[in-house]
């Protein structure tokens, strides 16, 4: 399946800072997105208000949720970073750098790529951090 939904940079910032929360006992608010994200509340709501026009979010009682879609989403861009930092760094990138250059890559780049980088690599078990990296 290849990704048909677009996002920006600060969408997918956004996205992976509400997924990563996602195993707290309390849901992002939109507050939080905003200083997190180091933008101002007006901002973060029409961030929010744009993941949730494209599926990505639900908003519940004032927290912020990924719905299955984003959880989707979140998953590839997550997936996809963990391949990318992973073949920079075994080409020679500082760790640092990967993590941060795979942030630009991760949510543009599409599933037939990735599984092939995954492939080339030799199906990594984890990448440069020790987080696991599912069968692609």
């Amino acid at each position: 399946m290849s990704n048909t939904i677009t996002l920006t940079r600060k969408e997918r910032d956004c996205l992976v800072l509400i997924g990563d929360n996602a195993a707290s006992d309390f849901p992002l608010r939109l507050v939080e997105v905003a200083n997190s994200l180091g933008i101002k509340s007006p901002t973060a709501l029409n961030l929010v208000k744009r993941l949730v026009s494209k599926g990505m979010l639900l908003r519940e009682h004032g927290m912020l949720v990924l719905s299955a879609e984003g959880k989707e989403e979140y998953g590839r861009i997550i997936e996809s970073h963990r391949v990318i930092e992973t073949m920079m760094t075994r080409n020679g990138v500082d760790l640092a750098d990967a993590c941060r250059l795979s942030c630009n890559l991760d949510f543009i780049i599409d599933e037939t790529a990735v599984n092939s980088i995954f492939n080339q690599l030799g199906k990594p078990k984890s990448c440069p951090h020790g987080k696991k990296i599912e069968v692609i």
